[in-house]
C-alpha cells in the first residue's frame, strides 16, 4: 500500500549540510546575531573628552543587558543596580588579594567589571611611587588573567588615551572612543522640570581593534551611533564623583 504524500518523508537534501541554501540561512543568523563590538568579551577603553558621554555610553551598555541574567560590578557607585567595590579591597601590595563574585545571590551571573574615572586613580607620573605600584599592579595582574578568572568583560573609562599607563595601553584590547555627542531638547523633561535641557540624543563612537600585525597599534574598525533612551538618562548617577570633593574643606578666599 502506498504512502499518501503527507506521510512521506520531506527530501533529506533540504537539512542535508551540503544544501547551500541552509549553509547561506546560517550564516546570515550568525552574523546578524552576534553582539555588537561593545559587548565583546575582552578588556575595553572608552575614551572621549571630559563631558563628552563616556558613563552615559557605559549606563547604555548596562541597560541593554538582561539585569535578571547578569549583573556588573564598578569601582565608582553611580550607576542604578550595579554592585560596588573598593579598589583598595582588591588590589594590594602589588597583588590581586581578592577573587570576583562571578554568581550573585540571585543566581544571576558577572557580565563585566567597570573602573571609572581611571585617571584620577591612575596618573602615569606617579608610576614611581610604591602607592602606586601597590595597586596598579595587581591590576595589571588581573588584566592578563580575567579570562581565567571567570570575568568576560572589563570596561575603563578615562580620558585621552595617551593619558593611561603604556602597560595599560598595551592590554586593551578595544577603544571606544566619543568623537560626537549630540543632543535635543526633550519635551518629557520640560513636561516634568518646566525648563528648557539639552539632553543627549545620539553618540557617535568610532571603535577600534588591536593590530593583528603589530599588537600595539588601534585600528579603526566602524563608526557607531548609539541612541540614547530615557532611561540611560536616569538610571545613574553623574555627580557622583563630585561628592567626594564636597568634604573637603572650603577654600578662605580674600578680596
Amino acid at each position: 500500500m502506498k504512502k499518501r504524500r503527507s506521510e512521506k518523508k520531506r527530501p533529506h537534501y533540504i537539512f542535508s549540510r551540503r544544501n547551500i541554501f541552509m549553509w547561506l540561512f546560517l550564516v546570515l543568523k550568525y552574523l546578524f546575531s552576534r553582539e555588537s563590538i561593545l559587548h565583546a568579551q575582552g578588556s575595553h577603553i572608552i575614551t572621549g573628552y571630559p563631558g563628552s558621554g563616556k558613563t552615559l555610553l557605559v549606563n547604555t551598555i548596562i541597560n541593554s543587558v538582561d539585569k535578571s541574567k547578569y549583573f556588573f560590578l564598578s569601582n565608582i557607585g553611580e550607576f542604578d543596580g550595579v554592585k560596588h567595590f573598593n579598589i583598595e579591597d582588591v588590589f594590594s601590595d602589588t597583588t590581586q588579594v581578592a577573587s570576583w563574585p562571578l554568581v550573585d545571590e540571585y543566581g544571576r551571573r558577572l557580565y563585566g567589571v567597570i573602573f571609572d574615572e581611571i585617571n584620577l586613580q591612575f596618573n602615569k607620573r606617579l608610576n614611581r611611587k610604591s602607592d602606586y605600584n601597590d595597586l596598579f599592579i595587581g591590576l595589571i595582574e588581573f588584566l592578563v588573567s580575567h579570562r581565567h578568572q571567570g570575568v568576560p568583560r572589563v570596561y575603563f573609562i578615562g580620558q585621552k588615551l595617551e593619558l593611561q599607563d603604556t602597560q595599560l595601553q598595551s592590554l586593551f584590547k578595544y577603544q571606544h572612543d566619543i568623537i560626537k555627542k549630540k543632543v535635543w531638547p526633550k519635551y518629557w523633561f520640560y513636561y516634568e522640570n518646566g525648563y528648557i535641557s539639552m539632553l543627549p540624543r545620539k553618540l557617535v563612537i568610532m571603535n577600534r581593534l588591536k593590530s593583528e600585525e603589530t599588537q600595539d597599534e588601534f585600528i579603526d574598525y566602524t563608526k557607531m551611533r548609539v541612541k540614547i533612551k530615557r532611561e540611560n538618562l536616569e538610571t545613574y548617577n553623574t555627580k557622583a564623583l563630585a561628592m567626594q570633593y564636597l568634604t573637603l574643606d572650603k577654600l578662605k578666599v580674600e578680596d
